[in-house]
């Protein structure tokens, strides 16, 4: 057995070694930068995998935890995304305080990434759950039938292995913080114990497979975008809502993404009249598919840190450089990745303009109502910004 931990180790060690290989990819068009933030993205996910598949890998007593930083897909830097295995063999319970957040979204989900379609068992989101008082959830994941005297949602299912998949979103970062949530297991198989020899073997190999498949799955996710030229434009998206769910989506939010290429001295002008919804978004991530820092620069922006102008449109500049107003999302310096957009609980799906055009010329395009920010100004929302969402990772 010494033997086989120690190929399983090495295997794994051969693997991370070789799988970073399409960072390099002289097609991904990545400079050193780039290319460091792509070594980088990829210890992100070697993390996140070792904490599914290694670390929180027992359905009998699943701990709902979650990575910082989770920069998987696109991630929405509104949110904080939790995890716990689970064998709906069993019957699971999850209770909690949600009115503390935006919005709660349950899935229970097989996580194929990269390995072909997604099962999603159960999409709900909180606006369809049961408050059982005082803004408290009491949710039963069962392969039984609800016994007609539980209190609060029961969600009967098919008895497979998968996991839980948990969307915290937050719109008002000072005001909003995570839910409450506890996640148990009613009837385990036994108490926990020490690692089996032979399932560790399997677990380190599962881990190389994992990171020498899903970082370039998102990275070919997105510059697919690109290779399609859909680049700069959101022409390509119907003006209706999509489901996303067979790539792990949400089934209660419509997206929409495009490639962008942005020059130190050009700016993309995003406008749309934002729908009737509980929560948007939209956001900026590089070419591997993830979120650009938006603890410390303004790379995103919700419905409650933008400013509609008189006439209910939205508009946004996308670029480099702080053009000195409320509606800025920043690329700090990334030339090129994905920009995406979430309509969250939305009865239509409307699908923004993008413009491109020279930083000399955004001033012409804007409400002539537009107020200024200072840089002063700019700097008190940059230190709220980073401050509340620390607060919000607090571990």
């Amino acid at each position: 057995m010494d033997n086989d931990l120690r190929g399983s180790w090495n295997r794994l060690c051969d693997t991370l070694k070789e799988s970073a290989d399409y960072v390099f990819d002289p097609a991904q068009g990545a400079d050193s930068s780039e290319q460091a933030e792509g070594l980088r993205h990829h210890l992100r996910m070697l993390l996140w995998a070792y904490d599914r598949i290694v670390e929180n890998n027992d359905p009998s007593h699943p701990e709902l935890g979650w990575v910082y930083p989770f920069k998987v897909g696109q991630d929405n830097p509104d949110a904080i995304y939790m995890t716990a295995p689970v064998d709906l063999s069993h019957t699971y319970r999850l209770t909690g305080r949600i009115n503390t957040l935006r919005y709660l979204g349950l899935s229970l989900m097989d996580y194929r990434f990269g390995r072909g379609r997604i099962t999603q068992l159960v999409d709900v989101g909180s606006p369809d759950l049961t408050d059982i008082g005082d803004g408290r959830i009491n949710v039963v994941f069962s392969p039984d039938p609800d016994p007609g005297n539980h209190i609060g949602d029961w969600f009967q299912v098919e008895p497979i292995e998968c996991r839980l998949f948990v969307r915290q979103f937050f719109s008002d970062w000072a005001a909003e913080s995570h839910g409450e949530l506890y996640f148990e297991c009613l009837d385990p198989s036994g108490p926990p114990g020490r690692l089996d020899p032979a399932i560790t073997c399997e677990l380190l190999d599962e881990l190389a497979r994992e990171v020498n498949t899903v970082p370039k799955f998102w990275t070919d996710f997105v510059g697919a975008q690109r290779d399609r030229g859909q680049i700069n434009s959101f022409d390509h998206i119907p003006a209706h809502k999509v489901s996303q769910s067979a790539q792990g989506g949400s089934e209660k939010q419509s997206y929409g993404q495009c490639w962008y290429e942005v020059a130190p001295d050009e700016a993309l002008l995003f406008e749309v009249t934002p729908p009737e919804c509980l929560y948007w978004n939209i956001q900026v991530g590089d070419t591997w598919y993830q979120s650009l820092d938006y603890i410390n620069l303004p790379t995103t922006m919700n419905d409650s840190q933008a400013r509609l102008d008189p006439d209910g449109v939205l508009r946004v500049v996308i670029s480099h450089d702080d053009p000195g107003i409320q509606n800025w999302i920043a690329l700090g310096g990334c030339p090129q990745g994905a920009i995406t957009y979430r309509w969250n609980s939305a009865d239509t799906a409307p699908v923004p303009t993008l413009k491109l055009m020279p930083v000399s010329e955004v001033e012409a395009c804007l409400h002539p109502d537009t107020p200024r920010l200072s840089a002063g100004d700019r700097a008190t929302l940059d230190a709220e910004r980073r401050r509340h969402a620390l607060r919000r990772f607090t571990r």
